[in-house]
């Protein structure tokens, strides 16, 4: 498979700025997308994705298209300034509502009543909503990327490899197990 953003890549290692901002626009509403389910909110991936794109523009020099896509490149950037601002929000403002406070696994949030409104479908559609997205935030950061590379941002698992810098086998595990364990903790949403 060929590497559509190849040629504009090159272009933007000899200096053409214009192929940056080509780069930019191809990616831009995607990688968001990613990041907004990485992070968690709006505002985290907004800070990550100016972060990801200042980190592209400084390292486009050093983007070796015999490696990876660019896609996979950029996707990989994108993970570990993810990683790296969830780092500095965890110091910065403390121990997580949703870490269990005890052995029975119950959280500080668990405490808080639940603001969902009335049984109607738009509101049983949010908490389906919220099961999916509550389920994919408890994955292992590895699963919970790969099953987002794969499955909402359409990378194949040869990029997913490279992103998270394991063998093609283990992207491939890693997506699995992360779908099966989606599919186990919401069997009571989706069951017939």
């Amino acid at each position: 498979m060929t590497d559509p953003d190849r040629g504009m890549a090159g272009r933007a290692q000899s200096g053409d700025r214009q192929a940056l901002v080509e780069l930019y626009e191809r990616h831009k509403a995607r990688l968001l997308g990613f990041l907004v389910k990485t992070c968690g909110n709006l505002q985290q991936a907004e800070d990550a994705f100016q972060e990801v794109w200042v980190k592209v523009m400084g390292a486009i020099g050093g983007y070796d298209p015999g490696r990876s896509t660019f896609r996979a490149w950029l996707y990989r950037i994108a993970r570990n300034t993810a990683i790296d601002l969830h780092r500095r929000e965890a110091r910065r403002r403390g121990p997580d509502l949703d870490a269990p406070v005890g052995d029975d696994g119950v959280t500080a949030i668990d405490f808080v009543p639940s603001t969902a409104p009335g049984p109607d479908s738009t509101a049983e559609r949010a908490r389906v909503v919220d099961a999916v997205q509550s389920a994919i935030d408890r994955l292992d950061e590895r699963r919970r990327t790969a099953v987002l590379l794969r499955h909402q941002q359409g990378l194949t698992y040869s990029e997913i490899a490279s992103v998270l810098e394991v063998p093609e086998g283990t992207a491939k595990t890693l997506t699995y197990r992360g779908i099966l364990a989606l599919r186990q903790e919401l069997a009571e949403w989706f069951d017939e």
